[in-house]
């Protein structure tokens, strides 16, 4: 994924202040006012982040990575179970399946995010085994902003697809939401851990679909009829 250029900055800011603009009962004072003790608030989770990392995560390349390594026959043993591999050199090693999805520059850094992410873990014999195809972001990086700017872009737009399409029986995007507003704060960790199950098993099954239906490298960069597209799930709890 690349670092995103002041073009994202602009429409990440643009969608929310859509959004603001959107509350009719929201006054231009009250919007000023949100606008400086949100920047107030920014720089303060900004001044206590650690360092940032010095290369952003590319999360598509490592995702394609582990489904590779998971479903390739040459990474599988005889039971079907993903083989563990050494780091480098000829198939099958982790270096070779950065070379597979032609994407051999970003095996270095790629290696350790993979580790850092909890896609891979390394054995007491030096080789590596894979674990998740999906990322739980646990930390803010600088990619963050691209991942959040991509978020609210894409509600809007499903909601604006959606919206414009006038037959009944047209396909629309899922998007959906189910909340209570009373959860007691015991089940908390219980939601936290049902939803990620759930989430998972979802996002596995779009993942393998997705996978199963992409273009190769080659076509992704240049063919004009290729689109983005995904499902993002996520789970929240608010006071």
């Amino acid at each position: 994924m690349k670092t995103s250029t002041h073009a994202e900055k602009l429409d990440l800011l643009t969608a929310t202040f859509a959004l603001c603009l959107l509350d009719k009962s929201l006054s231009s004072q009250a919007l000023e006012k949100l606008t400086i003790d949100a920047r107030h608030a920014a720089e303060r989770k900004v001044a206590a982040l650690k360092p940032s990392r010095s290369r952003s995560v590319d999360f598509d390349v490592l995702g394609h990575v582990i489904y590779l390594w998971k479903r390739s026959s040459k990474y599988l043993d005889e039971d079907g179970v993903p083989l563990s591999i050494k780091a480098r050199g000829p198939a099958p090693s982790v270096e070779a399946l950065f070379r597979e999805i032609d994407r051999a520059d970003y095996f270095e850094v790629g290696l350790r995010h993979l580790r850092q992410l909890g896609h891979a873990r390394r054995t007491r014999k030096g080789l590596y085994r894979p674990y998740h195809e999906t990322t739980i972001i646990q930390e803010l990086r600088p990619e963050i902003l691209e991942v959040l700017v991509q978020t609210i872009n894409r509600v809007v737009a499903t909601v604006l697809h959606n919206t414009s399409l006038k037959r009944k029986d047209a396909v629309r995007l899922i998007e959906r939401m189910t909340a209570v507003p009373d959860l007691p704060s015991n089940q908390v960790e219980p939601f936290k851990l049902f939803a990620r199950e759930q989430g998972a098993a979802l996002i596995n099954t779009i993942n393998d679909w997705l996978e199963r239906h992409r273009g190769d490298a080659g076509a992704r960069r240049t063919a004009e009829n290729h689109l983005t597209a995904g499902l993002h799930v996520f789970a929240f709890v608010e006071e």
